[in-house]
């Protein structure tokens, strides 16, 4: 017994050590530190996936345009116009300071972080709901904060109100990106606002979001059609954010200014199709397929999950098979929106959808609730050079779900999202439906390319036309704001409070 034991010992030194000599080879070779717990390169390697051949100019979509119906009243040479630019603003000398020194964690330096949420991360160790942004703040040494009013942490973080940040984001007195609007909504004004995360806030670097586009076409649409009515824009959208933070946006930020509509448009940030599946197999499996961490551990990962970002054919690679047990009495098409197991942490994001919808409706607003555009589909072909992001992003951060298992799920997602509008007789951003499945418009399977983004809000803007022509008509928009207010109540603290974590980490004992 004792004489096995030894042997499997040996065996196993030999193999962690053959296993260690090929990683630091392979370090060396590769152009990485020998001696790093990450990855770190000291010498340039292979180059990153370029731009050619996506459409980066936000016209080049106009031939899409040319086929996709228009509401009434609608003119397609609409399509050219764009939002005034912002005002020239330099970047904030601060901020540039903090974000370039803040290696792998620039955005998160310069955030605003809920001081609620900062407590939970730093006393309490809370990663489950928001392990990213977590993972992302305990890398900083101080942070701006600002105190909740509800003394809940949500939502996580916001941005600094009046500046611009060195990642090309320009934001408003509010935080928000796009134009300033008015606390008080002047009469005749109907005021949309768009929540969500990075879809919705969309590249910083990008000339405009796609709300902004959607409050251009409406101020023309409004001028031709109803010259006494006046339209503008919220975009309350942050990365990384889930639905809690998103009804939080909602009820503190965004309600006390009036807006007549408040559009939701997410489904990514909590999708995770591995309900109904085997989940001992599916935790093993990604692992073995290259999850994120074992990428930036190991350079011979690294050189797999290259292989896999840049492959030959562009088409989906092997992976497992895997069953799906959906529950028999658990209706796939026609969805029970009570039903607590449904999938991709759904039953969550109907709640939070009902604190928007409830308290929306409590100042005469209406909610409207989108499908969610991905570019995924069984037999997707990706172009090896131009989509070498998107391929990697389906194949390693989903491994190891199938492009068919993830459109079924998709779908299912999207089709609760319609359910519950129907089932609230509210009206339905069916933006997924008619976007085109074209990867030339997206850099990776759910965020667009320039193009991209200005063809999505052209969509909206046709499916928003119609809601608000009848509510006009009927006398529903604009909602009557009486005004007076002189400081919004979700940012009447100080601007960038900063503290040192050590002080919060003391107060904690």
């Amino acid at each position: 017994m004792m004489r096995s034991l030894s042997r499997f010992a040996l065996a196993t030194v030999t193999v962690v050590s053959a296993c260690l000599v090929v990683e630091l080879a392979t370090r060396m070779i590769d152009g990485y530190r020998v001696w790093s717990t990450h990855l770190v390169r000291v010498r340039p390697g292979v180059a990153p996936p370029s731009d050619a051949g996506k459409w980066m100019d936000p016209q080049q979509a106009v031939e899409y345009v040319a086929r996709i119906p228009v509401a009434e009243g609608i003119s397609r040479d609409w399509y050219t116009l764009d939002p005034d630019k912002p005002p020239p603003r330099p970047i904030d000398p601060e901020l540039e300071r903090r974000y370039w020194t803040a290696r792998d964690h620039e955005l998160p330096s310069v955030y605003e972080w809920n001081l609620e949420f900062v407590r939970r991360v730093i006393c309490e160790g809370d990663r489950s709901e928001y392990p990213y942004l977590a993972s992302q703040f305990r890398r900083l040494t101080d942070a701006f904060v600002f105190e909740p009013a509800d003394r809940q942490p949500y939502p996580t973080y916001r941005f600094l109100r009046n500046v611009r940040y060195p990642s090309g984001l320009t934001t408003n007195s509010f935080g928000w990106r796009g134009p300033e609007v008015a606390l008080n909504k002047p009469a005749g004004r109907i005021r949309i606002a768009f929540v969500g995360a990075s879809t919705t806030l969309d590249a910083h670097g990008d000339p405009f979001s796609y709300p902004e586009y959607v409050g251009r076409w409406l101020q023309v649409w409004a001028t031709t059609r109803y010259p006494s009515v006046s339209v503008d824009v919220i975009n309350a959208g942050r990365e990384g954010v889930l639905s809690n933070s998103i009804a939080a946006i909602v009820r503190q930020e965004v309600l006390p200014l009036h807006p007549d509509l408040v559009v939701y448009y997410e489904g990514a940030n909590q999708f995770w199709p591995n309900d109904f599946v085997a989940r001992p197999l599916e935790r093993v499996l990604r692992v073995l397929g290259g999850g994120s961490s074992l990428v930036e551990r190991s350079a011979i990962a690294a050189r797999i999950g290259n292989a896999v970002a840049r492959p030959q054919s562009g088409s989906e690679p092997y992976k497992p098979s895997m069953t799906v047990s959906w529950p028999s009495d658990l209706d796939e098409h026609d969805p029970p929106l009570t039903d607590r197991r449904l999938p991709l942490q759904l039953p969550r994001i109907l709640n939070d959808l009902e604190v928007i919808r409830r308290s929306t409706g409590n100042i005469g607003g209406t909610l409207i609730v989108s499908s969610f555009v991905w570019l995924v589909s069984p037999g997707l072909v990706l172009d090896p050079n131009r989509d070498a992001v998107i391929h990697q992003e389906l194949n390693q951060r989903y491994w190891p779900f199938s492009y068919a298992h993830m459109r079924r799920y998709v779908d299912f997602e999207n089709r609760v999202f319609e359910t519950y509008a129907h089932a609230h007789d509210l009206p339905f951003n069916d933006a997924a439906r008619v976007f085109p499945m074209d990867p030339r418009l997206f850099v990776d399977s759910i965020h667009m390319t320039p193009a991209g983004v200005k063809l999505k809000a052209w969509l909206v803007f046709q499916n928003l036309v119609p809601v608000l022509d009848k509510g006009i008509r009927a006398g529903t928009f604009p909602v009557v704001d009486r005004g007076e207010r002189r400081v919004h109540p979700a940012f009447a603290g100080p601007d960038r409070h900063l503290v040192p974590i050590d002080r919060v980490a003391s107060d904690c004992r």
